[in-house]
């Protein structure tokens, strides 16, 4: 897909990026500051929203106050309208993923000149995932079934995003899988357990326990490359002969639409420290998440072509 190659050439850039104003000196932030986290409190994007908060105060990066403010619902949408609503965008900012980006412009709460990007803070790995003691042990047992009973095996989705990657590994490997919304990953896993469904998409972090408990198996991965235990056994699409069938679950920081350009830059290299600091990187390992920093400016070249991405595959999906 385009997006990795776009991914590659800002990860290049992004290594020698530094942050600089006209002046050579930032008299930003000089009031608090809201984080605005677009889940519930307690969930996975609460927790990294809260850390992302932790680290800036451990590493002293500013003497003002970072309040986290949750703000969930609509997929992301009621936080960004949130975030919208400010008459000041250089004091608030937020965090955005994949699934909150297809479900901002389904909701309309994308401003038509977007937000201001200020950094991608890391990607998560996508699986394709069965019951360990499935019939279909491997992709090309369950490929082959999918052909000969059309739509008849069943993948659980939590979100749109999800069906996205259904609907890239039915256009790129002739499956012919149908898809299923559930609440959350947890609800699929159930599903699969309970055996009322065949398989689900799922992040590392969402799945790595009932994977090493033998429960469920990884039998395929969206990486260019397999993962790490526990999902060493599970091969990429790559691996098995469909170079364009990858794709990664961005994770980023923006903030509202007309943000300074030096409170932008300022964040920018904010998260270049975070994102190096010793905290994150444990986070990142424990989660499943891969640390890839880019700057403000590298993030924006990939956030636009990403959306696009996204938008098109997920209207022809049927998620749009």
């Amino acid at each position: 897909m385009k997006r990795i190659l776009v991914l590659a050439l800002v990860l290049l850039s992004a290594m020698t990026f530094v942050f600089a104003n006209a002046s050579g000196e930032s008299t930003y932030p000089s009031q608090s500051i809201e984080l605005v986290i677009p889940a519930s409190a307690g969930g996975g994007s609460d927790i990294m929203g809260r850390l992302l908060i932790e680290i800036i105060q451990d590493l002293k990066l500013t003497n003002q106050t970072i309040v986290p403010v949750n703000k969930g619902g609509g997929s992301g949408s009621v936080g960004q309208a949130y975030v919208n609503s400010k008459s000041d965008p250089n004091y608030t900012i937020f965090t955005i993923n994949d699934g909150h980006t297809v479900g901002g412009n389904k909701a309309g709460t994308i401003p038509k000149d977007n937000f201001t990007m200020l950094a991608s803070v890391g990607v998560d790995n996508v699986l394709f995932v069965t019951k360990a003691d499935s019939p279909y042990q491997t992709y090309e047992q369950a490929l082959e079934a999918s052909k000969a009973n059309p739509m008849k095996l069943t993948v659980g989705c939590a979100d749109d995003i999800d069906k996205v990657c259904v609907y890239n590994i039915n256009t790129e490997t002739g499956a012919q899988f149908n898809t299923v919304y559930f609440n959350s990953a947890g609800e699929i896993a159930t599903a699969i357990l309970g055996g009322h469904i065949e398989f689900g998409m799922f992040n590392p972090s969402e799945c790595a326990g009932l994977v090493e408990g033998g429960q469920l198996k990884a039998i395929a991965t969206m990486a260019e490359k397999r993962l790490g235990a526990p999902f060493a056994d599970a091969p990429s699409f790559v691996e098995m002969g469909f170079k364009d069938l990858v794709y990664y679950f961005s994770r980023g920081m923006l903030a509202g639409a007309g943000m300074s350009r030096e409170a932008q830059l300022w964040w920018s290299d904010a998260f270049a420290k975070v994102c190096a600091s010793e905290k994150w990187q444990n986070y990142c390992n424990q989660n499943g998440i891969e640390n890839r920093y880019m700057n403000c400016d590298d993030y924006r070249t990939f956030y636009l072509e990403n959306e696009k991405m996204l938008l098109e595959t997920a209207k022809k999906a049927g998620a749009l």
